[in-house]
């Protein structure tokens, strides 16, 4: 199945086609940690298409070539903790769980371990938002 069947936005297709990736057997080949590092693929782009392949049944490997069909708690962990920046602390407090946890279920379900470079700008800009106010 091509990519464009997944219901992806234009500029997902457009990030996923230059890092060669046209069908859904080469995404799902994929880690997670891999595409975010890709400089056309970041954490926003990867979130969107976790969701599209969660609406399919499917998933991204962890880095290990294992795929776990994340939950939607997960989903919502990824995205709060790469897309919006959160620390592991903050993300935690949402969920009531430790930061050990948080960790455990990233990895587990992402295969993430450490903050990709995109993330950890848009950590730097929420922080330095956070002290101006």
């Amino acid at each position: 199945m091509r990519v464009e069947k997944l219901g992806l936005r234009p500029a997902t297709l457009a990030g996923l086609h230059t890092a060669g990736i046209v069908n859904v057997t080469q995404l799902t080949s994929h880690a997670c940690i891999e595409l975010m590092q890709h400089p056309d693929i970041g954490p926003a782009t990867v979130y969107e298409v976790i969701r599209r392949l969660h609406k399919h049944g499917l998933a991204l490997p962890n880095e290990w070539g294992i795929v776990r069909l994340p939950n939607e708690r997960s989903i919502e962990m990824f995205r709060l903790r790469f897309v919006e920046g959160l620390s592991v602390t903050e993300t935690g407090r949402r969920f009531g769980v430790s930061r050990a946890r948080v960790y455990q279920i990233l990895h587990a379900h992402f295969g993430i371990s450490t903050l990709p470079d995109a993330a950890k700008a848009r950590e730097r800009q929420r922080q330095g938002a956070g002290e101006g106010t």
